[in-house]
């Protein structure tokens, strides 16, 4: 398809300076600029840390040219909501000796933690133009589904890199404890380890760990069993745990979303379209 800012220039026979333009060139050059203003970013969720950094970790790996943010929650006592948000960004090798990222810590002034997030991410993501792709790593509990509609709002809005921006929300699933998990009532907890630093949400753990699992378009298990292959083999099926697990993940997950069964094998590309993830071998529902 022809860049509609061609039209005038097919029409002319030069331009002011009376020189001639080879046309062919400068429509690749308009496609070069189309392509550039299209981003692919990635948001995984999840509720434990745990299991977002160990997926994380993969993903990053499985893309050098990766560009990670990743965001946690710490107690602030001299915050008004008790709450910091801390953020970490790691660059790839080709924006230079940043590869233990750089740190940064904020208070939660927003009315909650998701909006904290969602606007922060937009501030900083306009420094990440050049990046082929982006992972960014949700603090536990913040559903991917409002962040990813504020990137494409603000990325219509010319406020991020891209004038149109392709997000896709994953969920990071640690298939040891899922089941339990998934019928706790408690509050879930979203940092901190005991009654002095512990911060909770009202939501239950079950209830949020079922959330982010429904609304993912991908969901990267960590199987939790001693086995390096790259499905859930008929013999780690067989044990009743593991196999309930499985099968109420999967009856969680949206019919149209892909379960990659080992997460350490998944390939970040694979999560923003560069290829069909849903005919990786054992990932279709044929094989649940």
């Amino acid at each position: 398809m022809t860049h509609p800012s061609l039209e005038s220039w097919r029409n002319a026979e030069g331009n002011e300076s009376g020189e001639s333009h080879d046309f062919d060139e400068l429509e690749e050059l308009f496609s070069q600029d189309d392509a550039q203003s299209r981003g692919s970013v990635v948001l995984l969720t999840g509720v434990e840390r745990l299991a977002l950094d160990s997926v994380s970790f993969s993903l990053a790996d499985s893309c050098p040219s990766t560009y990670t943010i990743s965001y946690d929650v710490t107690a602030d006592d001299d915050a008004e909501s008790g709450i910091a948000v801390t953020r970490t960004i790691r660059r790839p090798p080709s924006f230079g000796d940043l590869m233990d990222g750089d740190y940064d810590s904020f208070r939660m002034d927003d009315c909650c933690l998701t909006c904290s997030v969602k606007h922060d991410l937009a501030m900083v993501m306009k420094d990440v133009g050049s990046a082929d792709c982006v992972l960014v790593v949700l603090p536990i509990g913040v559903e991917g589904i409002a962040v990813a509609q504020y990137l494409a709002e603000s990325a219509a809005l010319d406020e991020l890199p891209w004038n149109h921006v392709d997000v896709t929300v994953a969920n990071a699933a640690r298939l040891e404890g899922f089941e339990a998990r998934g019928f706790d009532d408690q509050p879930l907890v979203l940092a901190g380890h005991d009654e002095d630093d512990v911060i909770v949400e009202p939501r239950s753990t079950g209830v949020v760990q079922a959330r982010l699992v429904r609304e993912a378009a991908h969901v990267l298990v960590l199987p939790g069993v001693d086995d390096a292959s790259a499905t859930l083999h008929a013999a780690s099926l067989a044990d009743t745990a593991t196999h309930r697990a499985y099968k109420l993940l999967a009856a969680l997950t949206d019919p149209e979303a892909t379960i990659h069964p080992d997460a350490h094998r998944a390939d970040l590309h694979a999560l923003f379209g560069t290829y069909d993830a849903r005919i990786e071998e054992g990932a279709t529902r044929s094989n649940q």
